[in-house]
């Protein structure tokens, strides 16, 4: 028996609807959709009402090098794939400045990641994610949920530029999902990440760890913010083959029990060799575009940000 054309469309839509399980997000994306809409609402209000952490205030705490803090032990019970997703997006955060622009001025709302390391408000990110933005006019320190709930910086604890580490605290009415800092980490471990590259809301991506490696040098944004002639360590990289993009930065990497083996830092591209300048007709010039032919993930190890919290 045929269905109706109209039925049919209708039945292929409700099981496109329930195609995913019980609590997972489905995220809207393409023409027309404000995703950040309602969290600049919500970061504006929280400015106005003198609830968020000024950039004045949290550049001078960024000069902190160690807090104290009594972190989560490692879990040894090997997670489900879901559960290992679940416990990822329970504790990813997105974290970032809410600012007026110099250039524009409008004002901007900019995330990347962070995790939370204790269940009272303790949030692991990047250095360089909580810097100023260059074109910042005025800005405060903000942080959201995975359910887009406002979570108010109240104060940068530790920072180390050199190893682009930050511990900050947020306030929140309910316990945090923390994850425990692991120092076993081995090229081949397997390791999964929650983020939001390029504003894509929610990527789980999976790869393993591929190697350690320590630059002898710093990186220009690295160098662009410090004063000329700053001595800053450097750290080991753990790089991976774990996808992430701009956007991701300072979300964790997971291992397989749900700890922590590091968090997002940066990305370099390794391109092909510049093609030889080819000669149209009409005389002018075309530069062949250069292909991508690998791309190297870099994470800071957990122990960068366990380095920030005191020894007992």
């Amino acid at each position: 028996m045929k269905l109706p054309c109209a039925l049919f469309v209708l039945l292929v839509s409700a099981c496109i609807t329930h195609a995913q399980a019980p609590g997972v997000p489905v995220y809207v994306e393409g023409r027309g959709s404000r995703p950040n809409a309602v969290l600049m609402e919500q970061a504006k209000k929280s400015q106005g009402e003198s609830a968020l952490l000024s950039m004045t205030k949290a550049i001078e705490q960024a000069r902190r090098t160690q807090c104290d803090l009594v972190l989560p032990v490692p879990d040894t019970k090997a997670l489900t794939p879901r559960e290992r997703w679940q416990r990822a997006r329970m504790s990813h955060l997105r974290v970032g400045q809410l600012y007026l622009c110099s250039k524009c001025d409008k004002w901007h709302l900019d995330l990347a990641g962070g995790y939370a390391i204790t269940a009272d408000g303790a949030v692991a990110t990047c250095a360089h994610v909580i810097a100023p933005p260059p074109d910042m006019k005025e800005g405060w320190l903000v942080a959201f949920t995975e359910e887009d709930v406002l979570l108010p910086v109240t104060e940068v604890l530790a920072c180390n530029v050199g190893t682009d580490c930050a511990i900050i605290r947020v306030k929140s009415e309910q316990p945090l999902t923390a994850l425990p800092l692991s120092l076993d980490v081995s090229p081949g471990d397997s390791v999964w990440c929650f983020s939001d590259p390029g504003g894509k809301r929610g990527y789980f991506s999976e790869g393993i760890v591929s190697r350690f490696v320590k630059r002898s040098f710093m990186s220009k944004r690295e160098a662009d913010k410090l004063p000329k002639g700053t001595e800053v360590a450097k750290p080991v990289w753990l790089e991976t083959t774990t996808d992430w993009a701009p956007g991701s930065s300072g979300s964790a990497l997971i291992d397989q029990f749900g700890n922590v083996a590091g968090h997002v830092s940066e990305i370099q591209t390794i391109l092909e060799e510049p093609l030889p300048v080819r000669k149209k007709k009409n005389d002018s010039t075309v530069i062949e575009q250069l292909g991508t032919q690998m791309v190297f993930h870099q994470a800071i190890g957990a122990v960068e940000v366990k380095a920030l919290v005191k020894k007992p």
